[in-house]
């Protein structure tokens, strides 16, 4: 018998799971607040606990399936592991279950694009994929829904592949590391040693040049992606090549897909259609399939995304950029494309990660930033300005809210300019979650532009 604990968007997927499978649980969450009326009313066969596990359970299951927000350092959750309960997650249940091919996509930034833009090719060459995991429909809800897919594309967190154990990919990636979330692991090292879980049983391992990860992939072939000018060395090596006079997606002596065709230009939005091309090599897709995502995918929303240009100032939108690593490829990104230079907007919670990383893109790119939220201080802190040539500590504001910081950077910016939201942190300080936080940005955004389209008209 299976106790599910977490009682969220994953844990609620479990008890659906289970009850089409006939599978008695429990379920369990440890917030004693949560309304679960509804949930007793959904599944009345299941008996729910709030703050503390009945005594009376602990001898009636097995096996816990723990919700990815839950750590397995948790006390309590290492109090039954030591009593011989075991701990899977819903992959582990997926993994199970699946009975078709599963590409897997893991990463501290960009994994929800590659997952979207590998199920978006794959359908365009006529398969039926099932798109889920860390991004939309929770996985189980793909396995239980009314269709047969053919293959299944998943997004997966590092929390998620903690525990999962048996799952077998035709295909997987980690995209990059960079720190996050380390204030749930011991360091950087326990951080990558979850993310590389996605290729212990893979028949395909994509993975970017510069990650150097190979020594813990022990089946499967191996293939690379990067940018880099000549990193195309052999058929396994995807990058970008010149052909017909003009920069190519490609591997090997193989062009794909050409960079111009691409709606989105920059390194990062390169590098992660080479995962895509990289990830699909097991289905032999015709490039026209591909060329044609690459021309029509614009993007999911809250990631670099163009919310106004007004006043000849462009304003983005990245709030899902919740670690140092997605902020850093944001500025570089945007910078390279920016006439004029940048206003950063960042903050929010650390998460105990390193921002000093942060220095050289700010250096290079940015005529001010504007802290916000719980760890503006410990931003400011990770400078050296001693060691800026561009950039210097006036150009340091800090503020209390994002409204505040709106209206700094509409005063400051000029024709040409770009105003970033990209806040390196994770947004539970001040907003429920990145998407609303993105969400009160965009509507701060069109207040303050709509402001300056009644001044250019009067």
């Amino acid at each position: 018998m299976y106790l599910v604990a977490g009682l969220g968007v994953t844990g609620q997927s479990v008890l659906r799971y289970f009850q089409t499978q006939g599978e008695p649980c429990f379920a369990f969450d440890t917030r004693i607040s949560l309304d679960v009326t509804e949930l007793q009313t959904q599944f009345s066969d299941v008996q729910f606990a709030l703050g503390e596990i009945p005594s009376s359970w602990l001898k009636q299951f097995d096996f816990i399936v723990l919700s990815p927000g839950i750590a397995l350092s948790e006390p309590w959750v290492a109090a039954l592991q030591k009593m011989g309960k075991q701990v899977v997650g819903d992959i582990e249940l997926f993994a199970r279950a699946v009975g078709a091919p599963v590409i897997a996509i893991t990463g501290s930034n960009g994994k929800s694009t590659v997952t979207t833009i590998t199920g978006m090719a794959l359908q365009e060459a006529g398969y039926h994929v099932g798109v889920g995991g860390n991004i939309g429909q929770p996985a189980l809800d793909l396995l239980i829904d009314d269709n047969e897919y053919d293959v299944y594309v998943l997004e997966l967190s590092s929390f998620q592949l903690e525990t999962t154990y048996s799952l077998t990919t035709i295909s997987s990636t980690v995209l990059n590391i960079s720190e996050d979330h380390m204030d749930r692991y011991l360091g950087i090292e326990d951080y990558i040693q979850a993310k590389t879980k996605v290729f212990a049983d893979t028949e395909l391992a994509v993975i970017p040049k510069e990650l150097g990860v190979e020594g813990v992939i022990h089946h499967g072939k191996i293939v690379r992606f990067c940018i880099e000018e000549g990193s195309i060395k052999s058929d396994k090596d995807y990058g970008i090549m010149q052909h017909n006079n003009q920069a190519w997606l490609g591997h090997g002596e193989c062009p794909q897909v050409p960079v111009s065709a691409m709606k989105l230009q920059g390194h990062h939005h390169q590098l992660n259609a080479l995962a895509m091309l990289a990830l699909c090599r097991p289905f032999h897709i015709d490039n026209a399939c591909f060329e044609k995502v690459l021309n029509e995918f614009t993007g999911l929303p809250h990631r670099t995304e163009v919310v106004e240009v007004a006043n000849d100032i462009t304003w983005v939108n990245d709030s899902k950029g919740t670690n140092v690593g997605a902020t850093i490829t944001a500025i570089n990104s945007v910078g390279q494309q920016t006439k004029g230079r940048l206003i950063l907007i960042a903050g929010g919670v650390g998460k105990e990660a390193d921002f000093s990383g942060l220095q050289a893109p700010i250096n290079n790119y940015c005529k001010q930033v504007i802290l916000f939220g719980r760890d503006q201080d410990l931003i400011a802190q990770a400078f050296s300005f001693e060691k800026c040539n561009a950039f210097t500590e006036e150009m340091l504001v800090k503020v209390d809210d994002l409204a505040s910081a709106v209206a700094i950077a509409l005063e400051n910016a000029l024709p040409n300019d770009c105003v970033l939201f990209s806040p390196a942190c994770a947004s539970f300080d001040q907003y429920t979650n990145y998407v609303k936080r993105g969400e009160h940005f965009i509507e701060l955004v069109h207040q303050a532009c709509n402001v300056i389209r009644v001044n250019e008209n009067a």
